[in-house]
């Protein structure tokens, strides 16, 4: 059997399955993952944050409850310091698992870290009252800067 794969950015003489010319090349959002071939329909993409036991878990979920990427990273410590940069590691995790076009469509990142929210987006440098990601983060973690950052407990 002989197959052919094109990719984003293929030459303008890829053929269609069908053997006719002008194929789409790249991959269209929503798509399939995993599979079961999921599919999300929605347009939304949070990352959320959360503790779990020892470690900080980041997960990429569409508004319908696909998850497109997980990161987990150890807590070394309970202070705010420690947690703010668990918090990053895993959010900058979760973004470099995802491919160029999502990684581009996250749309808000939740926090769900109890009573520590306030104090790591503090650490982290951001305003407490609206936060979003600033130009700092944005290079860290790889998403577009002013997306909205929610603490879970104001997240309704």
């Amino acid at each position: 059997m002989d197959l052919k794969f094109t990719f984003e950015g293929a030459s303008p003489d890829r053929l269609d399955a069908a053997g006719r010319g002008d194929a789409p090349s790249g991959i269209p959002l929503p798509f399939s993952v995993g599979p079961s071939g999921t599919a999300s329909t929605s347009s939304v993409l949070e990352i959320a944050v959360r503790r779990s036991g020892a470690a900080v878990l980041a997960e990429v979920v569409s508004g319908d409850g696909v998850t497109y990427a997980r990161s987990e990273v150890a807590e070394d410590a309970r202070d705010p310091a420690s947690l703010a940069r668990s918090v990053r590691s895993a959010l900058a995790r979760a973004v470099a698992e995802l491919e160029g076009p999502l990684a581009e469509s996250v749309t808000a990142v939740v926090l769900d870290l109890g009573d520590a929210g306030s104090a790591v987006l503090g650490e982290l440098g951001l305003d407490t009252g609206a936060p979003a990601v600033d130009d700092a983060l944005q290079r860290r973690i790889g998403i577009a800067s002013g997306t909205p950052i929610r603490l879970a407990d104001r997240a309704a």
